[in-house]
C-alpha cells in the first residue's frame, strides 16, 4: 500500500549500481532430435474432381538425382473405349515451385472381346475397376493394380468374377506388362478360400520375361503362393499373417483380443530401434476404449512388436488414438530417419480426426527402446469435407529425399478432395545456450562493477529480457534504457559467438528489495532469413530450451545468510482518555514501533484503520523521526499507511504521533476504536495450486450396483482425487504454515463422501477429527499429503482440521474468500434393468394378428372391399405408376 506514493523518474543522472550479464550460445548445423516437416510451404498436387486423386501415393526415383511423385486416382475417367471410371495413375515430376501432373497410360484398350465357337463375348470388365488403388515403385518400375477388375472364365457364365489385375511399368514408362494370376481363382486376394486370404509372389524380372501381348499369363517361373488352410481360418477377421523373408507360407497368426477392431487393417515393417532387425507395426483403426462416462468410443490403436530374434516378436507398445471416430492407425508409413538421430521414424494417420474431421497425420520417432509414445509433430489437413470426408492421411509414403537436401520427405493423400501433399523436411539447427549473471548478489552501496572481457551473444534473432513484479522497473538495460534488449546476430555453422551487456539498478526509485531480479534469454531463428538453395528455412531442435532464466538477489541487511528474521513490536497510547459530543476532540495517538528480531524488516509500515467518527489531520512533528504517511480510502474503509523504513533495521525503535479530530460522535456508542497494525513485506509467501482428478464424475458408473458389504474402494463409488501443491518461492524459509481442508461428508443427513485415506510426504503433521476409512476397505491408490498455507492478507495462519483427498475440499482462511476445488457430478441415465419376457412379446404379436383378422372379416361383411376403382382406363392407371429408379 505504501508503494503508491513512489513514482518512477525519467532516466538521467541516476544513482545506480551496475551488475553484469554474460550470455554464451553455440549453433551447430545440421544436428538432430526434432521433427521438421515444413507445413507452411507444402507442394500440393491436384487431380480431377471426384477421381479420388490421392487414394494412393508413392515416390518414384527417375534417376540418381531426381525423385518424383506417382499418385493414384481409382475413379478417374480415361480415354479407353467404352470404359467408365476405369481409374488412372498420374506422374508428378517435382521441382521448386512446380506441381503439375499428367496421366500414365498403363492400359489404353477397352474391354476385351473373346470369340468362342464363332460367338463373341465380353471377357472382362474394366469399368469401376479402381485401377490405381494400389501403387508401388522399385527402381525404374512401377506396379499399379485394379482390385475390382472382373474376368469371365467361361463363355457360358452370365457374370464375371472379381479377380483383380496389375500392370507393371518398365524402364521409365517405355514398356507396360500386365500380370493377373488370379484370373483362374474366384475372388482372389483377400477373398480367396472363403475369405481366408491369399498372397502370391513373383519376381518382376520373371514377369517381364514371360509377358507377351495378347497372352494371358496365369503364372511365371518361380511364382509362389499360399494355399487353402483349415476351415477354422475361414472369415478370420482377427488378424493378419506374418510372412518369412524367403517364403510366403503361413508362419503364425497374430490375434487381436478385440473383435471388430480391424486389427491388421494395415501392417508395416521398419527397424525402429536400430538393432538390424525389422520390427512389426499393426493398425487397428476401429479399436474401442471406454470414455470418461464409461461408454465405448472408437478411437483406433497401433501395436508395435519388436523383433528380438528371427520371428521372435515382442509386444512392446500400444499407441491409442484420442480422436473419436478418427480411425487412428488407418495407415502406417515408415519415414526413414527423418531427424538424422540414427533411428527410423513413423507417420500414422488419423484420416477422420481433427477439427471438422479434416484429418491428422502424427509423427512418432524411434529410439533405442522402440518408439516414443507421444507424437513430435501433428500435421492437420487444411481442406474441409464435402460430399465425402477429405480423408487427409488415408495414404502416406515416406523414406525418400524428394529435394536431395539430406532429409527424407513425406507425401500425404487426401482423396476426398482430390489432393496429394508433399511435405519436405527442413534443416535442423541444434543450439547449446548459457546465460550467466554476475554478481548474483548485488550490493546497492557499490556503484560500479567489472566485467570479464569476451562475452558475446549469438543466433540470428535474440531476445534478452528483464522481468520483475510491480509497476516500477527496478533494473534497466544500459544500452536500451528499457527492461528489454534485442540483438540480431548472424552465426555460421559450428561457430561460437558470445555477447556482453549491462543493466543498472535504480536504487532510489523502488521499494521491493526482497524479490529476486529475474533475467531471461529468449532466442529463436530469424523468421525473415533468406531461404536456402532448396527453398527452405532451418528449424530449431524441438527439444531446445529457447528460454533460459537466471536471477540476482539484492544484498539485504540480514547477516551473512542474507535471510531476514525480523520481530516487529507495536505499542500505542492516546493523549486523552475522553472525548465529548459536539467538540472537535483533537486527539494524538503516539506509537512506538520496534524491530527486535535478527535482520531488517523490508517495506515496514504502520497500518491504521480510522473509525467513522474520526478524521486524520496530520503528523505530530518529531525532529528525530521523519515520518511519511499516505491517506487512502477503499469502499467504506479509510486508512493510513506510514513508512517505517525499507529496511527497518534490527534494533530500530521509532516514536511518533498521529493527529486526529473526532467531530462525529453519536450517543449510541460509548467508545471510539482505532485499529493499528505493523506490517512488512514478505517475498517468500507460499503459492497454492490445486486440481481435481477426474475433472468431472459420471454417476452412477456403468453396470454399478450398491454393495451391502463393500470390500474395496470401488464398491463405494467412483474415486475423486484432489491434488494440492504448495510452493515456497524463497529465498527465505517459513517457520510455521498451516492449511485447513474441509469437505461435505453428508448432505441432509445422508452420506455423500467417504474419507478413504490420509497420507503424508515430507516433514508434515496432519490431524483430523473424522474417522478415515472406518470400513477398512482395501485401498488401491496412493494419495497425496496434507499441506500448510500462510495468508498474507490476514497476516495469520489457518489450521488443519481434516484431510481427505478423495472428497471435495475447500481451503479456508479467516479474512479472504475460500479457495474452492469443485468436482462436477453428472448423472447418467441408466438403462432399464427390467427386460420384457419373450413369451409376453409372442403373446402380444399373436393377439395383434387375431385382432387384425377380425377387423378384416368385419369390413368384408360390410362390403368395404367391393367399392369401384377411382380411375377407369388402363392408360390412366399407367400414368400413375412411379418411374423406375435409374440406379440402385
Amino acid at each position: 500500500m505504501g508503494s503508491k506514493r513512489y513514482h518512477s523518474k525519467t532516466p538521467g543522472k541516476l544513482n545506480y549500481s551496475l551488475f553484469c550479464i554474460g550470455v554464451c550460445l553455440i549453433i551447430l548445423l545440421p544436428l538432430c532430435d526434432t521433427f521438421n516437416l515444413d507445413v507452411e510451404n507444402p507442394s500440393v498436387y491436384s487431380g480431377p474432381n471426384g477421381s479420388y486423386f490421392g487414394y494412393s501415393v508413392e515416390f518414384y526415383l527417375t534417376n540418381s538425382s531426381s525423385v518424383s511423385v506417382v499418385i493414384g486416382a481409382p475413379k478417374a475417367n480415361t480415354s479407353q473405349f467404352n470404359i467408365t471410371e476405369g481409374g488412372s495413375v498420374y506422374f508428378c515430376p517435382w521441382s521448386l515451385g512446380q506441381s503439375e501432373c499428367h496421366n500414365i497410360e498403363f492400359d489404353n484398350q477397352g474391354d476385351r472381346i473373346v470369340t468362342v465357337s464363332g460367338t463373341d463375348y465380353q471377357a472382362e470388365v474394366k469399368s469401376h475397376q479402381w485401377f490405381g488403388a494400389t501403387i508401388r515403385s522399385h527402381g525404374d518400375t512401377i506396379l499399379a493394380c485394379a482390385p475390382l477388375y472382373s474376368w469371365r472364365t467361361k463363355a457360358e457364365k452370365p457374370q464375371s468374377d472379381t479377380t483383380g489385375t496389375c500392370y507393371l511399368s518398365v524402364k521409365n514408362f517405355t514398356k507396360f506388362v500386365e500380370y493377373a494370376p488370379c484370373r483362374t481363382v474366384v475372388l482372389g486376394g483377400p477373398g480367396s478360400f472363403f475369405w481366408q486370404g491369399q498372397v502370391i509372389s513373383a519376381a518382376k524380372e520373371e514377369i517381364i520375361k514371360a509377358y507377351y501381348p495378347g497372352y494371358f499369363m496365369q503364372s511365371v517361373e518361380g511364382q509362389t503362393q499360399t494355399r487353402q488352410a483349415q476351415i477354422k481360418y475361414d472369415d478370420s477377421y482377427h488378424g493378419k499373417t506374418f510372412l518369412s523373408r524367403n517364403s510366403i507360407t503361413l508362419v503364425f497368426p497374430l490375434l487381436s483380443k478385440h473383435m471388430g477392431s480391424y486389427f491388421g487393417y494395415t501392417v508395416s515393417t521398419a527397424d525402429i530401434n536400430n538393432d538390424g532387425m525389422s520390427d512389426l507395426l499393426v493398425g487397428a483403426p476401429m479399436y474401442m476404449t471406454r470414455g470418461s462416462d464409461g461408454r465405448l468410443e472408437e478411437v483406433g490403436r497401433v501395436y508395435l512388436y519388436l523383433q528380438r530374434g528371427p520371428l521372435d516378436l515382442e509386444p512392446t507398445l500400444n499407441l491409442t488414438g484420442t480422436q473419436v471416430f478418427g480411425r487412428f492407425g488407418s495407415t502406417i508409413a515408415p519415414l526413414g530417419d527423418l531427424n538424422l538421430d540414427g533411428y527410423n521414424d513413423l507417420a500414422i494417420s488419423c484420416p477422420f480426426g481433427g477439427e471438422d474431421q479434416q484429418g491428422l497425420v502424427l509423427i512418432y520417432n524411434g529410439f533405442a527402446g522402440g518408439l516414443r509414445n507421444t507424437p513430435s509433430q501433428v500435421i492437420a489437413g487444411q481442406w474441409a469435407s464435402g460430399t465425402v470426408p477429405a480423408s487427409f492421411g488415408f495414404s502416406l509414403r515416406g523414406a525418400k529425399d524428394q529435394d536431395m537436401n539430406g532429409y527424407p520427405d513425406l507425401i500425404v493423400g487426401a482423396f476426398g478432395v482430390d489432393k496429394a501433399i508433399l511435405y519436405r523436411s527442413r534443416p535442423i539447427v541444434n543450439t547449446s545456450a548459457s546465460l550467466t549473471v554476475y554478481p548474483t548478489m548485488i550490493n546497492p552501496e557499490e556503484k560500479s562493477c567489472s566485467v570479464n572481457n569476451g562475452f558475446l551473444v549469438e543466433v540470428q534473432l535474440d531476445h534478452l529480457k528483464h522481468m520483475q513484479k510491480g509497476g516500477v522497473k527496478r533494473a534497466l538495460f544500459v544500452d536500451s534504457q528499457q527492461a528489454m534488449l534485442q540483438r540480431s546476430v548472424r552465426v555460421r555453422s559450428g561457430e561460437r559467438v558470445c555477447h556482453e551487456t549491462k543493466i543498472y539498478l535504480r536504487v532510489s526509485e523502488f521499494r521491493d528489495k526482497l524479490s529476486s531480479i529475474y533475467i531471461s534469454l529468449n532466442f529463436s531463428l530469424d523468421p525473415q532469413a533468406a531461404f536456402d538453395s532448396h527453398g527452405l528455412r532451418p528449424i530449431l531442435n524441438y527439444k531446445t530450451t529457447e528460454l533460459i532464466e537466471q536471477k540476482a538477489q539484492i544484498l539485504l541487511d540480514c547477516g551473512e545468510d542474507n535471510i531476514c528474521v525480523p520481530d516487529l513490536k507495536l505499542a500505542v497510547h492516546g493523549d486523552r482518555k475522553e472525548v465529548y459530543l459536539g467538540d472537535d476532540n483533537l486527539l494524538t495517538l503516539t506509537f512506538n514501533a520496534r524491530n527486535e528480531g535478527e535482520g531488517g524488516a523490508y517495506e515496514a509500515e504502520l497500518y491504521v484503520v480510522l473509525p467513522p467518527e474520526a478524521d486524520y489531520s496530520g503528523i505530530a512533528r518529531n525532529n528525530e523521526v521523519r515520518l511519511t504517511c499516505s491517506y487512502e480510502a477503499e469502499n467504506q474503509t479509510r486508512y493510513l499507511s506510514c513508512d517505517l523504513g525499507n529496511p527497518m533495521k534490527s534494533g530500530t525503535s521509532l516514536w511518533a504521533g498521529l493527529r486526529f479530530t473526532v467531530p462525529r460522535l453519536k450517543d449510541t456508542r460509548k467508545t471510539v476504536q482505532f485499529e493499528l497494525q505493523i506490517r512488512r513485506y514478505d517475498s517468500q509467501l507460499p503459492l497454492l495450486s490445486n486440481v481435481s482428478r477426474p475433472d468431472k464424475v459420471f454417476f452412477p458408473p456403468l453396470n454399478w450396483k450398491v454393495s451391502k458389504t463393500p470390500q474395496e474402494e470401488q464398491d463405494i463409488g467412483p474415486v475423486i482425487q484432489h491434488v494440492y501443491e504448495l510452493v515456497n518461492k524463497g529465498p527465505s524459509g517459513i517457520s510455521h504454515t498451516v492449511l485447513q481442508l474441509s469437505c461435505p461428508l453428508s448432505v441432509q443427513g445422508q452420506g455423500l463422501l467417504y474419507p478413504l485415506e490420509m497420507s503424508t510426504e515430507g516433514p508434515l503433521n496432519c490431524t483430523t477429527n473424522h474417522s478415515i476409512n472406518y470400513l477398512q476397505l482395501k485401498v488401491s491408490s496412493q494419495l497425496l499429503a496434507c499441506l500448510w498455507m500462510y495468508d498474507k492478507e490476514c497476516n495469520t495462519f489457518v489450521k488443519v482440521e481434516q484431510v481427505s483427498n478423495k472428497c471435495s475440499l475447500t481451503v479456508m482462511t479467516k479474512c479472504v474468500h475460500p479457495l474452492q476445488v469443485v468436482t462436477p457430478l453428472v448423472w447418467n441415465k441408466q438403462d432399464s434393468q427390467y427386460s420384457v419376457p419373450l413369451w409376453i412379446i409372442i403373446l402380444a404379436i399373436l393377439a395383434g394378428l387375431l385382432l387384425l383378422a377380425l377387423l378384416i372379416y368385419v369390413l368384408y361383411k360390410l362390403g368395404f372391399f367391393k367399392r369401384s376403382l377411382p380411375y377407369g382406363t388402363a392408360m390412366e392407371k399407367a400414368q400413375l405408376k412411379p418411374q423406375a429408379a435409374s440406379e440402385a
